[in-house]
């Protein structure tokens, strides 16, 4: 039996009859919105019975409308203290808890709830979206599993679990959930286009366009399904797909930057970059000349290895968006690739002005500085602030291995060349700049085997082939089998 205004067997004694009638006006006056009479009468009432949580948790409810959050959660404690499982008290307080963004406190409330209220789907499903919100998908998934034995199978509770299941990596589950709830709601686009996302996180690309093109069927004007779509049928291959779904996409929004980009890729992938260009040059016209199309327009002229043509493309692309380190950084590739790396040392330190914490930009400047011997402590310093930001990327791990090398510091140099060998066994640079350190080590077997496997890799460095001459019979040139 609970005591005070909480209480059956408190009406006819005195002081608590007072108190309800006090309770009963304060009802009155917080339902009619006179909510500083109500406080009022709730203080009455709790003069008269002290031991009464329930008044507490009306005193703290209509602090809340009134705006002062503090003194409501004095009131909601004072309640708990009274009655350490009072299921209102508990649960204004995990609602404060969340609405003020303090999840961890919020949850302490609602678990506390829980066993009170573990038949509420309310508490259960609130309860379980906190626990997404904190990333603790598998209790999550314990609440939504709970849910489900409690209401039955819904198509939004199997959705919820097959999208959680997902989260963590668990795709037969998450399918086999996102299934059950397609089959309770087969009208839904949303549950196809979660299916579709699984298939396509679990590598299932062709499932996932079926999925996917399903989806457009059901909404076939939403351009976010075509772009799923598009981006799904470019990973399966399906390249002729992709490039249509993006021509949907662009008969429906024009301006759609990201559709552009994606047929373009799809139209270098093709080898067709006149294409591309033609589409760029097309949408340039008709969206007055942003800056990401002009920066794409340079890429593509850089395939097609017109590097005047990509130089002034990049050129225009940082007049158009001045503060745009991305343009400034392609502009300083391309002024490298022009052989005007003073230039291009220029527009890289530009970069990095525009953004300090890009590595691209740090490992390209500290390369340039070591293919000229110049600024080594500089470069050093540069690749090593690069590597932070990524310590396993092979570019910067050459770059810093070549820094060493031009330092004169053999051993660290092939310390980190070998390593970036490892990292990066595709790229002949790498092997060439280990056979140097290897020959200036006076290591001739291994250099030779450095250069070679850069020439198994590109047969047609002449530069390679002449070391390799200088330092063993020509019977040895030849890549090993």
């Amino acid at each position: 039996m609970l005591s005070g205004c909480a209480g059956s067997s408190w009406a006819g004694r005195g002081s608590e009859t007072e108190a309800y009638t006090a309770y009963l006006r304060g009802l009155m006056f917080e339902r009619s919105a006179r909510l500083q009479e109500a406080l009022a009468e709730y203080h009455t009432a709790l003069e008269r019975d002290p031991r009464s949580p329930l008044l507490h948790v009306r005193l703290g409810a209509t602090a809340v409308k009134l705006g002062r959050m503090d003194q409501a959660m004095q009131q909601f404690n004072k309640a708990l203290a009274l009655q350490p499982s009072h299921p209102e008290a508990l649960r204004w307080i995990a609602m404060l808890h969340a609405s003020q963004g303090q999840l961890p406190q919020a949850i302490a409330a609602y678990e506390r709830l829980l066993p009170v209220e573990s038949n509420d789907p309310f508490v259960l499903s609130t309860l379980a979206d906190l626990y997404v919100l904190q990333g603790e998908i598998p209790k999550a998934i314990t609440l939504y599993e709970q849910l489900v034995r409690l209401s039955g199978p819904t198509s939004q509770i199997h959705f919820n679990l097959g999208v959680l299941y997902g989260r963590i990596g668990r795709f037969d589950e998450s399918i086999q959930e996102l299934s059950r709830a397609y089959e309770l709601a087969p009208g839904s686009s949303e549950i196809r286009v979660a299916l579709g996302l699984t298939y396509e996180l679990n590598e299932q690309y062709d499932k996932a366009l079926a999925h996917y093109d399903e989806a457009i069927r059901l909404d076939a004007l939403n351009p976010k399904l075509y772009h799923h779509a598009a981006r799904a049928a470019f990973s399966a291959k399906r390249y002729g797909q992709a490039a249509v779904h993006y021509q949907a996409v662009l008969n429906l929004t024009p301006q759609d930057l990201e559709a552009i980009m994606g047929l373009v890729r799809v139209q270098l992938v093709q080898h067709h970059p006149e294409q591309a260009v033609t589409v760029l040059m097309d949408k340039l016209d008709e969206l007055h000349q942003p800056a990401e199309l002009y920066m794409t327009l340079g890429l593509v002229y850089r395939e097609l290895q017109h590097p005047h043509e990509a130089l002034r493309a990049f050129e225009r692309a940082m007049t158009i968006n001045p503060n745009s380190a991305q343009a400034s950084y392609d502009y300083a590739v391309q002024l490298d690739q022009l052989d005007r790396r003073a230039d291009a040392k220029l527009y890289l330190r530009r970069t990095l002005e525009l953004d300090p914490n890009d590595p691209d930009a740090m490992n390209y400047l500290a390369y340039l500085q070591a293919e000229a011997s110049v600024n080594l402590q500089e470069a050093r310093s540069l690749v090593e602030r690069a590597l932070e930001l990524d310590p396993d990327n092979g570019a910067y791990v050459d770059s810093l291995g070549w820094v060493y090398f031009k330092m004169g510091r053999l051993e660290k140099a092939i310390q980190y060349l070998e390593r970036a060998a490892q990292l990066v066994q595709n790229d002949p640079v790498v092997f060439d700049h280990l056979g140097d350190a290897y020959e200036k080590r006076r290591e001739g077997d291994q250099a030779r085997r450095s250069w070679q496997r850069a020439l198994e890799l590109n047969p047609n460095l002449d530069v390679i082939r002449a070391k390799l001459n200088a330092v063993t019979p020509q019977e040895a040139i030849a890549p090993t089998r």
